[in-house]
């Protein structure tokens, strides 16, 4: 798991985010709790997952590069579009280019 430069968090993951993405990266996952992340069919700029789902034994392989964290399905639908309206303000032709600048 690999986190971006800048991590979007919601509003409610804002007070404290170093409590969560400690656990996130012991692969402790909590119920509730909402990664976004590049997606990987290479069609889609994001996708998103509830950290429970990342328990499946599908994900273990998988690499997942993290752009934002929300506390509900709601919130991270909200952090996509401002990911969204950060890459239109920093003029990138796409979200996709943004945030894989995000990682480097």
């Amino acid at each position: 798991m690999k986190f971006a430069n800048r991590v979007f968090l919601g509003d409610s993951i804002k007070d404290d985010p170093s409590r969560v993405i400690k656990k996130l990266k012991k692969k402790k996952y909590m119920s509730g709790i909402y990664v976004i992340c590049p997606a990987e069919n290479g069609v889609d700029p994001l996708e998103y997952y509830d950290t429970k789902q990342l328990a499946q034994s599908y994900y273990k392989d998988i690499d997942l590069k993290i752009v934002g964290i929300a506390r509900s399905e709601y919130e991270a639908i909200e952090l996509v579009k401002e990911i969204y309206e950060a890459s239109m303000e920093y003029g990138h032709e796409s979200i996709r280019s943004y945030v894989e600048e995000l990682f480097s």
